[in-house]
């Protein structure tokens, strides 16, 4: 394999276990003469499906369309090349059927008869190739547009021109809460207990015996269940305790007040501790802020076990539904008629599912950003605008990682004194109405004067360090050198590297929100 391009799929609702699918680049081989054929590995399928195959079992038939699905540009002559091989190896299977036959022949049951093949691969489709984008039945030219998308992510970083995905960038990472977690164990349980229901009712039918309640439910599976998990911290079914998480749960330290807070702030990466790998143990840009640089365990753990940074906190997610619904409002156009279309358009993805696409994404993303700052779409979306490649993505998931800027414009901070008053206020003299001096922190964020940015979206706008930046830079625009009446180099003054006049779109709170508790 020369590249690779991989996707990890978690549904938005119910606790589909995450499916992976991969699609690969294979180097031209002597036992091969066709050249860099492309494959896809879908989940329990044996073997690798060439991608033309997987095109014509999602209903995209001719050459044609299936090139238009993956190259945007048919006057591209490098990529309609290096799809030749391609198009020879899916020559022989020319029709939906047979294409599903080919997939469903590959299963893991064997011995189906054709009609029940046809009907295991397209169930295979439906509901473990790619979940996310949609597990309903006749979402299949969705499902082969975001393929064909992801065809093209791969051939672009083969040739070079897009850099490859960096695995250990902290905007593509998501933490588990204890929320979800539980959810899941939960909802594993529960189906449990429910089976256990079905088979007893069945077995009572069959028998012809009147059923107890008593017996048919049995409460102590969803009782021991939750005690064994939290209990061992082997998160997952008990007879299944190779596959599940160990050290979910944990003694909760109270060596000292600090040390509590810092082990409630700790967040573990899923890594085999044995291996010898150095790239997820370095400090990555994009940690800034979010994680604390320093604190870390010595030895095997490494870099490993993380600890958040002072302000930051974890998104909660919050349904897409009223952002896809603000996007087809404002000018959101679908993906079957314009995907290939030759006006430049902007890809819009909202959690990672193409949507669509838009004609001017620069008015898109200012109303968006306007709407979360006046609090009419949650304050944990994240906005994320890629200009060069043409892409805008929208998140809304659970587990981002975000921390808290001041929104700087037109080179002022939002801030006033006001709010800081009314935060002291809100504190220190509790008037007769308690209600009206109520402001605290999340006041500052509905009033607009603070943002919360998730990694992703941080590498997207400028924060300057200190309010000093700012004036700097506005003296600098007026034609002012603001470092003109400098006198001696103050000894206890905050060395900075200079920096020159930039349009700030944040600033940071304080620098020293990087460090973490301990």
């Amino acid at each position: 394999i020369s590249f690779l391009a991989e996707i990890r799929s978690a549904v938005e609702k119910g606790g589909k276990t995450i499916s992976q699918f991969q699609v690969k680049l294979y180097h031209r081989s002597q036992e091969r003469s066709l050249g860099n054929v492309m494959k896809a590995t879908i989940p329990y399928i044996k073997v690798d499906i060439p991608i033309w195959v997987v095109f014509r079992a999602l209903g995209v038939i001719s050459d044609r369309d299936i090139l238009e699905h993956i190259c945007y540009d048919m006057q591209d002559n490098q990529m309609l090349e290096m799809l030749k091989p391609c198009i020879d190896e899916g020559f022989v299977i020319q029709d939906r059927e047979i294409a599903l036959d080919y997939i469903g022949n590959r299963g893991t049951t064997t011995g189906l008869n054709r009609e029940r093949r046809l009907r295991y691969a397209q169930e295979i489709l439906q509901k473990e190739m790619l979940p996310h984008v949609s597990m309903a039945e006749g979402s299949e030219s969705k499902k082969a547009y975001f393929f064909g998308y992801m065809i093209h992510r791969l051939l672009l970083a083969a040739f070079e021109r897009r850099d490859l995905d960096d695995r250990d960038h902290f905007g593509k990472k998501r933490l588990d809460l204890a929320g979800p977690l539980l959810a899941n164990l939960f909802r594993m349980l529960f189906r449990k207990l429910t089976k256990d229901v079905y088979r007893y009712l069945q077995k009572c039918v069959e028998t012809h015996k009147e059923f107890q309640l008593g017996l048919a439910v049995k409460h102590n599976t969803i009782t021991n269940g939750l005690k064994y998990s939290l209990a061992t911290g082997n998160w997952g079914d008990q007879k299944k305790t190779m596959s599940s998480k160990a050290g979910v749960s944990q003694v909760l330290n109270r060596y000292t007040y600090a040390s509590t807070l810092s082990h409630l702030r700790r967040c573990n990466t899923p890594l085999g501790r044995e291996g010898k790998i150095a790239k997820p143990r370095q400090l990555h840009n994009t940690h800034w802020g979010m994680v604390c640089p320093a604190e870390t365990p010595e030895g095997q753990a490494c870099g490993l076990v993380k600890n958040l940074s002072l302000m930051s906190c974890i998104s909660v997610g919050s349904l897409s539904a009223p952002v896809i619904e603000f996007l087809e409002e404002w000018g959101l156009e679908s993906l079957e008629e314009n995907a290939h279309s030759s006006t430049p358009c902007t890809k819009v993805f909202v959690n990672g599912i193409w949507m669509g696409v838009h004609r001017d994404p620069a008015n898109l993303v200012k109303t968006i950003k306007k709407l979360r700052r006046k609090d009419d779409i949650s304050a944990e979306v994240s906005v994320v605008r890629d200009i060069r490649e043409r892409e805008l993505g929208l998140y809304t998931d659970a587990g981002r990682v975000c921390r808290p800027l001041f929104i700087v414009e037109n080179q002022q901070l939002l801030l006033q004194k006001k709010h800081i008053e009314n935060l002291a206020r809100g504190k220190e003299e509790p008037e007769k109405d308690a209600t009206k001096f109520e402001y605290k922190w999340d006041n500052l964020i509905k009033d607009g004067v603070i943002e919360l940015l998730d990694a992703e979206e941080e590498e997207t706008v400028m924060i300057c360090m200190t309010p000093e930046d700012l004036e700097n830079s506005r003296l600098q625009s007026a034609g002012i050198d603001p470092h003109e009446n400098d006198g001696e180099l103050d000894p206890s003054a905050r060395l900075k590297a200079p920096t020159n006049a930039h349009t700030w779109t944040h600033c940071e709170i304080h620098p020293s929100m990087i460090l973490g508790v301990w």
